[in-house]
């Protein structure tokens, strides 16, 4: 039996990158980028007025100008031409071209218009360059703005946007499959007796990774016989990319699991790992380093398996860092074990729980922190719900 950080590192040395796909622009929200994104030109790509008002050149208020000829009116997108007269000014919106020979905006509320010209209210006061966002201030022409290994939210998109991007390369999705395994089990769209139990985990699962952006997820429920068992995840295994099982993998007389994994090839890494919920957790890999997650199936043991162990795993073959959170909890932690324990916790407090059945309580929860008794800390990793 290993610890926690030692199935984690294992799972993790095992993780080669997924291939790369070009997709649209469009539909690349959380994914994961995996090129770097440079500017195809200087950002801005041109002295940016950053108010309504007019420009001038600082000299002539200097020397004691208040009243200024409008040369002409100038909106964003317009090309223009230099200032011809350095005693004049120009009218300019938000986000025009700053005009050659002009060096300051003056706000469009510290001046009257009348006709043809622009006076200064007798209150204003200017400095040199105000209200100019100069070329390239922002990023210069080749300069990196994204480096791969990003996950692509609305503002990445937008930079992504901005330098013309309009298709873009990102980890490809791998196809996941999630199997449950048990003659108890019963579908959600089926009827059920007393002595049966509902089809969750797989739901959970493929809720799970949807959420994350980070594979696509395929539902199948293998009944409680080798046979069967052997030839439909022999199939899998040629199709899907991961595989992750739930249940069938402790030491009942119908955890076939291990057995059926080991006749198929597949390697295991290990098998138990000291902690509670989750215990008999199972990991191995196929030909190619195709990795096999074998999952405890009570609901509990099963979600905080998939978040602690397959969630790293598909970060890092998708090119994210994988990135070690912790909280504090406020309150005393009594419980004296050798095995690490997962606790469920709500804004720095435990929440109440009923085992590793009890998974109503997850409900409750907005993740867990890992324990360790022997640890005297008060600062414990933890693990969101939200990827």
């Amino acid at each position: 039996m290993i610890s926690p950080s030692e199935a984690h590192r294992l799972i993790l040395q095992h993780a080669k990158l997924f291939p790369i796909e070009i997709i649209p622009l469009q539909k690349a929200v959380g994914r994961v980028l995996r090129e770097d994104i440079t500017s195809d030109r200087d950002q801005p790509p041109f002295n940016k007025c950053l108010m309504d008002g007019i420009a001038i050149a600082f000299d002539a208020w200097q020397k004691g100008l208040r009243s200024f000829p409008v040369e002409a009116i100038i909106g964003p997108g317009i090309a223009v031409k230099p200032l011809k007269d350095a005693s004049h000014c120009v009218r300019l919106m938000t986000g025009a071209v700053i005009p050659k020979g002009c060096d300051c905006v003056i706000p469009i509320e510290q001046v009257h218009i009348e006709g043809d010209h622009a006076q200064l209210k007798d209150w204003t006061m200017i400095k040199k360059n105000q209200y100019i966002r100069f070329q390239g201030t922002d990023g210069k022409k080749g300069q990196v703005l994204l480096k791969s290994g990003h996950r692509l939210w609305a503002p990445h998109i937008g930079i992504a946007a901005s330098v013309g991007k309009s298709k873009i390369k990102v980890s490809a999705l791998p196809k996941i499959a999630v199997i449950s395994t048990g003659d108890e089990l019963v579908d959600i769209q089926k009827p059920i007796k007393q002595h049966q139990t509902r089809l969750s985990n797989s739901y959970t699962l493929q809720a799970l990774f949807t959420q994350a952006q980070l594979g696509e997820p395929h539902i199948f429920h293998l009944r409680d016989n080798q046979k069967l068992m052997l030839q439909s995840i022999k199939k899998i295994l040629k199709e899907f990319d991961v595989l992750i099982l739930s249940g069938g993998v402790s030491m009942g007389e119908f955890d076939y699991v291990p057995g059926v994994l080991g006749q198929l090839g597949v390697k295991q890494l290990f098998h138990k790992v000291s902690q509670k919920p989750g215990k008999p957790f199972w990991f191995g890999v196929a030909q190619r380093d195709k990795p096999v997650f074998a999952l405890p199936g009570n609901p509990v043991s099963t979600q905080i398996c998939a978040y602690r162990y397959v969630i790293p795993y598909l970060k890092k073959a998708s090119g994210l860092e994988v990135k070690q959170e912790s909280m504090s909890v406020t309150e005393k932690i009594n419980i004296q074990s050798d095995l690490t324990h997962f606790l469920p916790v709500a804004k720095g407090r435990l929440v109440d729980t009923g085992g590793s059945g009890d998974f109503g309580s997850l409900a409750q929860a907005d993740g867990f922190i890992e324990y360790e008794s022997h640890k005297a800390q008060n600062l414990w990793p933890y693990f969101s719900w939200r990827i």
